[in-house]
């Protein structure tokens, strides 16, 4: 039995990874028509690395990137974090019909909001901006109801103690809130993060400006009617698909526990 399920297991893992080996195979290609037996030759390969580096926009695309997914992650997790807490652990008028309402907006697509949210922001000016791209993603309703699911599970002895020393909301949040509710702010950062690595069609929209764009839509870029190497193209998605595989495989544990544990209700 323990010879099967490994004998599944390789064949599993071997099946993930052949789309992986797939992608070196064709970043080592010369041109579209160099692609026979999926070799792999790694100078080739490192030629269109240094091809894109060499390139201005490539670098700046990664960038910016990095700019936005982090932006937004981290402002996710401090905002989404506050909101969560507040509505699990604190009685206020209201916050049962507020959670309700966060909750109702998962229900709508995000494509009915971007008119919206392209008015507002053009109303403040923030056109061509990072701003522009970071702000109107840095709360989400999943990311509110992810942590106030996880908040929901605090020990309440451990809260009124604090309040009984005089410890103040915030600093119960802080102090207490936060280290206890790591796994869930680790998973929505990575969640977030991933999110705003693939996001092509908010950036499309707000920013006309080569200088601002990320690599969803830098990498389209490389792609024209007249001039496409499908191993430089290859080669600049492989060294996109980097970032997110390190953070993921570092975050994991918690990336785990959070949505193991992320369905626990009063």
């Amino acid at each position: 039995m323990k010879v099967v399920r490994n004998t599944l297991l390789t064949l599993v893992v071997a099946v993930l990874l052949l789309p992986v080996y797939a992608m070196f195979a064709v970043s080592s290609a010369s041109d579209a028509t160099d692609l026979g037996g999926f070799g792999f030759d790694i100078s080739q390969l490192g030629a269109h690395v240094t091809q894109l580096f060499d390139q201005g926009g490539f670098p700046l695309y990664l960038r910016n990137s990095l700019i936005l997914a982090l932006g937004i992650g981290v402002l996710e997790v401090i905002f989404s974090s506050a909101a969560g807490y507040a509505l699990a652990q604190l009685r206020f008028p209201g916050s049962r019909v507020l959670f309700a309402v966060i909750v109702g907006t998962l229900s709508l697509s995000p494509i009915v909001v971007l008119v919206p949210m392209y008015l507002i922001v053009k109303e403040l000016g923030w056109i061509n901006s990072y701003q522009g791209m970071i702000v109107p993603f840095m709360m989400s309703a999943f990311g509110v109801f992810l942590v106030r699911q996880f908040a929901l599970a605090l020990p309440h002895e451990l809260l009124l103690s604090a309040r009984v020393d005089g410890a103040s909301e915030l600093r119960i949040f802080v102090r207490i809130g936060v280290p206890l509710l790591r796994p869930a702010l680790l998973t929505l950062f990575l969640l977030q993060f991933l999110a705003q690595w693939d996001n092509l069609l908010w950036p499309l929209i707000v920013a006309n400006d080569p200088g601002l764009w990320p690599l969803p839509v830098g990498l389209s870029q490389l792609q024209t009617e007249y001039d496409f190497s499908i191993g430089l193209v290859s080669t600049a998605a492989l060294i996109t698909a980097v970032p997110p595989l390190v953070l993921m495989f570092l975050l994991q544990r918690y990336y785990v526990a959070g949505l193991t544990l992320g369905g626990v209700r009063k």
